[in-house]
């Protein structure tokens, strides 16, 4: 009789058990969600979703929905805040991301005064049309380093900054000491890069000496981006004494860029960001300098003087198939035929993007015109028009450089 009474009251312990669960899901936490489409906010019972699970949805999400996402609970602020994250967001792909197309504009008397406009690509016709989105960042400005998944490196003088690009936070990184510098910054570059090892984002440092205009002494600094980040010499595997000439492009954990060694060579150096190790790649026999692209996922290097441009407007291609194989040459013809151009050296490439597409500047008679041509199917597909820009900038100038490059949003929060 006693053994009946205990099972009897196990099984109304367990039925009380199950009630009050099922009860605890009917009061689920109720959360303000905004739609896609801008209308009134309206409020919707979600039930309690395990961790991973919400990661996977908020990872699809657009970044601002995102920002404001934060204000939900601790838990949503500590989620989107953290590293992992966004590391997720950035891996996961959504329709509902924004992409940009963008154009950096800096002084090129070196005074620091930039402008950066952008436009979502999405909305792009297959017409002209005009950048007229300026993107405020205070403190930023200087020499564009380049340009890494939402994250932008510049650097003024000898102060290098990073800034994302769509929450528009910015951080600047320590000085490097180097023995060659000093306080000269003249000598002195920087790369920055991805490490998917890691998961971190590096910058790179390189100093160089000249003498009798060669270079004959270099050092090369890493930087972690990341809280108390600090740099350290890179002393294991360094090449021979050169100094970069180009852009940097970052694919799948290797940076690569044009340089000038000791002995005037040009050449492509790649340092891979996780062994953090240099290897020198050799042109292929005709190319005529170290203009490089990412051409569908692999490095490629660009012949685009403004006299090949300007006669024929034609594009020679070369594409890296190994770590030092070469494919043939790929000769494109630009769909730019019905451009009068005035001075034969205003016409060149400006930027590339990460599909194979090229920015092309020519300067007529009226205004400026930036085209942007795919080179798969050699079709221009959009057109920049800026007429006066210079009456339209937030600064005087005469000498401009321009950089295209088109991107996808990121949620990093930046720590040092």
């Amino acid at each position: 009789m006693v053994g009946l009474s205990f099972r009897i009251a196990v099984v109304k312990g367990l039925r009380k058990k199950k009630k009050m669960k099922r009860s605890k899901v009917k009061r689920n936490r109720r959360v303000l969600l905004y739609k896609l489409d801008s209308k009134p906010p309206v409020t919707v019972d979600l039930p309690e979703l395990p961790e991973d699970v919400l990661m996977q949805i908020l990872a699809r999400l657009p970044a601002k929905l995102l920002m404001q996402f934060k204000c939900v609970s601790r838990l949503w602020y500590s989620i989107i805040s953290s590293r992992y994250f966004a590391n997720l967001f950035r891996k996961v792909a959504s329709p509902l991301r924004e992409r940009r197309l963008f154009m950096y504009l800096v002084d090129k008397n070196g005074h620091g005064d930039y402008a950066l406009l952008s436009k979502l690509i999405k909305n792009l016709k297959a017409n002209t049309f005009q950048l007229q989105e300026y993107v405020t960042i205070p403190g930023m400005g200087g020499c564009l380093v380049n340009v890494l998944e939402g994250l932008m490196c510049c650097r003024i003088g000898r102060s290098v900054r990073i800034c994302n690009l769509t929450t528009k936070q910015h951080v600047e990184l320590p000085i490097v000491v180097s023995n060659i510098s000093g306080d000269n910054s003249s000598n002195m570059w920087n790369h920055f890069g991805y490490d998917p090892i890691q998961e971190e984002y590096k910058v790179i440092s390189l100093t160089w000496e000249m003498a009798q205009e060669r270079v004959v002494r270099s050092e090369y600094h890493v930087l972690v981006l990341g809280p108390g980040a600090s740099w350290r010499r890179i002393t294991q595997s360094v090449p021979p004494h050169h100094h970069p000439c180009s852009q940097g492009v970052s694919m799948d954990g290797v940076l690569y860029y044009g340089a000038l060694t000791g002995d005037n060579t040009f050449l492509v150096v790649s340092f891979n960001m996780s062994s953090e190790k240099f290897n020198l790649i050799k042109l292929p026999l005709h190319a005529a300098g170290t203009n490089l692209m990412n051409y569908g996922g692999k490095l490629a290097v660009f012949d685009c003087s403004p006299a090949h441009l300007a006669s024929d407007r034609s594009l020679d291609l070369w594409v890296l198939e190994d770590e030092s194989q070469w494919s043939n040459k790929k000769t494109f013809v630009l769909p730019i035929s019905n451009i009068v151009v005035i001075i034969p050296g205003e016409l060149s490439v400006q930027g590339t993007s990460r599909e194979g597409m090229v920015m092309v500047f020519s300067k007529t008679a009226y205004s400026s015109l930036h085209l942007i041509c795919d080179l798969h199917s050699c079709k221009m597909i959009e057109g920049v028009l800026l007429s006066k820009l210079r009456e339209r900038l937030p600064f005087e100038t005469e000498s401009l450089h321009r950089t295209y490059w088109d991107d996808f949003e990121s949620i990093m929060y930046l720590e040092t």
